[in-house]
């Protein structure tokens, strides 16, 4: 996957994350097929598209916790999940606290956000030379 391809599918992750984003549909905008998309992206990014996806919501939840007033219910809404409920839970498996622990823990003194930044948050990793066997 090309460099113009990769950030055009990045920056529409950015874009989309507040609504369920689907990998065909990532790869239908750079017309590739899903399953060749999904290898080419990983190989690119070090994550598989879906992983990606949860770690961008992720780390925009994590900026509006500790920089927002915004309730639970809002920030979840705000980075792609329907539910409070879920949103907790995969927060609590890929951070490891539960949001309002991690509010309570990195609550920042500056000036309240009121929204994420649109830029990618997450940088593609470079391709990793294949492992030799010994």
């Amino acid at each position: 996957m090309n460099g113009e391809k990769l950030q055009r599918v990045l920056c529409s992750i950015e874009e989309r994350i507040p609504e369920s984003i689907k990998v065909g549909e990532l790869a239908a905008e750079i017309h590739m097929s899903p399953f060749h998309f999904a290898r080419m992206f990983k190989k690119a990014m070090g994550h598989p598209p879906h992983a990606y996806i949860t770690l961008v919501r992720m780390e925009r939840a994590k900026y509006l916790l500790a920089g927002s007033k915004l309730s639970l219910r809002q920030i979840a809404t705000s980075v792609g999940y329907q539910t409070q409920a879920h949103f907790s839970g995969v927060f609590h498996k890929r951070v490891g606290v539960t949001p309002r622990t991690f509010r309570l823990r990195n609550a920042s003194p500056l000036p309240q956000v009121q929204e994420a930044p649109q830029r990618p948050m997450v940088q593609p990793q470079p391709a990793q030379a294949p492992r030799q066997a010994a």
